[in-house]
């Protein structure tokens, strides 16, 4: 069985220099790293071709998004696995092993998974990066267990995830109308497990390197926003209406009071930020996209 790790990039040649690092050190021996570069600007192929000369980089031109770049990846990949993870994700040693063997014991899967999460040190410290804990393990529920199903199954998300290749080119790989990183990999799910299939979790850990910070954790649950507007588009045939994007916005609102009893002041706070940044996300590309 042989994988091909596919990474898109656009100018993040620091945190994809920590990530192909990692990449390239798997204790699974047949498999290959393919690193779409994505229109970068900051010398990011230079950088992988004289860092990195065994990992194949991939130029595309102009920045086309990560769904165009992936799709770019698995056309050139030689593996029968795709596996998947991004500039700013750190994949463990056996990531590769553990995916193998959920494959090997689980031959009905047609994609297995891990789960997200910041480094442990900030798990203990850092509000953001325990509200990304809490959605992974309370609202996808990515526990210590193994889980093999359709579109509920824990695993999906394309920082920690992987899928047979015969099954992405049936479904025509990743729809790039979705222009960012958001949506396109809940987009693909979904058509993957409309046909049947099945995917498998496995509780594997890939690390997360984004900063943690106030101004990243708003604009990434704002492009969040943005993701969920396209999909709503594509599946709903609808943009929201003003009328349904001020009830969004009330009852986000709403669940704060019962979440401060629920999950304490500071988790509570920091969902609310999330979903007002998704909000906020929603009503940009709603209005941009009529």
């Amino acid at each position: 069985m042989r994988f091909s790790i596919i990474i898109p990039t656009h100018n993040r040649k620091e945190t994809l220099r920590r990530s192909l690092s990692a990449a390239i050190v798997q204790d699974y021996l047949n498999y290959e790293v393919i690193v779409v570069d994505d229109g970068s600007s900051d010398g990011t192929g230079e950088m992988v071709r004289r860092e990195f000369p065994h990992v194949r980089c991939i130029r595309q031109e102009p920045n086309r998004g990560p769904a165009a770049a992936r799709n770019r990846g698995i056309e050139a990949a030689t593996g029968e696995i795709i596996a998947f993870t991004d500039d700013d994700c750190l994949v463990p040693p056996n990531f590769l092993s553990r995916l193998a063997d959920g494959y090997c014991r689980y031959p009905e899967a047609v994609g297995v998974g891990g789960y997200l999460e910041a480094p442990d040190a900030l798990l203990q410290t850092n509000p953001f990066a325990c509200y990304e804990a809490y959605v992974t393990h309370q609202v996808y529920q990515a526990g210590p267990e193994e889980y093999l199903g359709g579109f509920e199954c824990p695993a999906g998300g394309t920082n920690s995830m992987s899928y047979r290749k015969a099954v992405l080119l049936e479904v025509g790989g990743f729809d790039e109308t979705f222009p960012y990183a958001a949506g396109e990999d809940a987009d693909l799910k979904w058509r993957v497990v409309q046909r049947g299939y099945r995917l498998l979790y496995v509780p594997v850990k890939v690390t997360h390197l984004q900063p943690y910070q106030f101004r990243s954790f708003w604009r990434q649950y704002r492009r969040h926003g943005y993701g969920a507007v396209h999909f709503e588009r594509k599946y709903r045939g609808r943009l929201p209406s003003a009328t349904r994007l001020a009830l969004r916005f009330a009852a986000r609102w709403a669940r704060w009071l019962p979440g401060l009893l629920r999950l304490g002041p500071t988790l509570a706070t920091v969902k609310l930020l999330a979903e007002l940044a998704d909000w906020w996300g929603q009503w940009e590309e709603a209005i941009r996209s009529r």
